[in-house]
């Protein structure tokens, strides 16, 4: 049992924990607060049979929530969380116990595991050349993630700052979401400073954002890309690829390079844990700044991200910039945009139903559709995705949590991405 800094999260994980303890349920309670990531290695470390952490991961401060892990270490699947939910009930708790509680301290084994995956040993060698200056920002965003990447690399001989590294309720009044529109204090650091890179957590610590040296933005389908690139080229990795839909074909591009077993999976990285369970995996990515690693836990780490962005400057003697103009000469330039539009006003379902009339052979005003994929949360249609070949599609989808309408495009230009985009547009009425 864990939780992050939220309103209400370590009370609500005691009370958990006493409800299962009084049912004969033997728990391992966090003595604080700690990432889902933690939580997740140490459920497969100790061979427990779920574990459960308290958070609302990047959601808004007034959100609180449940993450249920499977004796794996990664998420449950769909079908197992709907089991769950399925025996709720609107009851007052009536049994709690303190029997069977242990509380520990999951971060030493948690950090010798990092050990085995991230290289402290280039790290090391690299922070002790001063001329590399192995200097970095943090920005933990009041999360869970705290001052955990900074400790790891101080201690290697890094000069590394976190910024919002204690964790607040209300997340320092931001979104705990590591994107862009959020992260101005994190670019502003590492442009006014020395520091060759930047790193950002949510709200726990299971996503991660990076920027560069001149406090420039990298966006998710980027980091991506180089994750990729310094796991294959530089790490000299082989395995299978998975990606969720919405993410860069520049992907499927890399794995079809260099003959890896490559996955589209729909949205959700439970999708993804699901083929990381089937096969031996070398990267699982999601749109959301979600990266699972070979060697790891079948689970989104945002620590392990943050400190791999580390490593492939350490490994490969180059800054953030030259790798990404490395990996531009092999899949070249992205050309990639998403647009949230909110829809509380109509049903998101029914427009979808709405694309029937698509069918492969047929063109969506000048684009040639190849292949027409529509997406599916259980039997509820959630996403319909249009492809043109040459890596150029449209992705329409429903958000299951919030009413907003994605409209997703990726294409050989910016020019042919935003006709894609106002194509997208049109679909929904807009």
């Amino acid at each position: 049992m864990g939780f992050d800094g939220r309103t209400n999260s370590k009370q609500y994980a005691q009370l958990f924990s006493e409800v299962l303890s009084a049912h004969g349920i033997p728990v391992f309670l966090s003595e604080n607060i700690i990432p889902t990531p933690v939580l997740s290695f140490t459920v497969k470390r100790l061979r427990c049979g779920a574990g459960i952490m308290i958070t609302a991961s990047h959601n808004p401060a007034t959100y609180n929530g449940v993450k249920f892990n499977a004796a794996y270490g990664g998420p449950f699947i769909s079908e197992e969380t709907r089991k769950v939910a399925s025996f709720l009930q609107d009851v007052p708790v009536r049994e709690r116990s303190i029997d069977t509680i242990t509380q520990k301290n999951f971060l030493p084994e948690y950090i010798e595991q990092l050990r085995t995956v991230v290289d402290f040993d280039a790290l090391r060698s690299f922070a002790a050349d001063p001329k590399n200056n192995p200097s970095v920002i943090i920005d933990s965003m009041g999360g869970a993630g705290q001052t955990l990447i900074e400790d790891i690399l101080n201690d290697l001989g890094w000069r590394a700052q976190t910024i919002f590294g204690a964790p607040e309720p209300n997340f320092y009044d931001r979104r705990p979401e590591p994107i862009e529109k959020n992260l101005e204090p994190l670019f502003y650091n590492v442009k006014v400073t020395d520091a060759i890179l930047g790193i950002a957590t949510d709200g726990d610590a299971d996503r991660c954002a990076v920027c560069f040296e001149d406090g420039k933005w990298i966006s998710v389908q980027q980091s991506i890309l180089l994750l990729l690139w310094h796991l294959h080229e530089y790490k000299k990795l082989n395995g299978a690829v998975i990606k969720s839909v919405p993410v860069t074909d520049k992907v499927r591009v890399l794995a079809e390079q260099w003959h890896l077993p490559y996955y589209d999976v729909n949205v959700s990285f439970q999708n993804i844990t699901d083929i990381m369970m089937k096969t031996g995996y070398l990267i699982g990515v999601e749109e959301s700044a979600g990266f699972g690693i070979q060697g790891h836990i079948p689970e989104r780490d945002g620590i392990l991200s943050g400190l791999l962005f580390c490593e492939m400057i350490a490994k490969s003697g180059k800054s953030l910039h030259e790798l990404w103009e490395e990996i531009k000469t092999t899949v070249g330039d992205l050309h990639y945009q998403r647009l949230d539009i909110p829809a509380a006003s109509f049903d998101r379902v029914e427009l979808l139903h709405h694309f029937d009339h698509f069918k492969p052979s047929k063109n969506l005003e000048e684009f040639y559709i190849e292949k027409v994929w529509k997406l599916y949360d259980k039997d509820t249609i959630n996403g319909v995705k249009f492809l043109f070949g040459n890596s150029r599609w449209l992705l329409v989808r429903a958000s299951m949590t919030e009413p907003i309408i994605r409209v997703y495009a990726e294409g050989r230009t910016d020019d042919e991405m935003n006709r894609l985009i106002n194509e997208g547009k049109m679909l929904i009425g807009l």
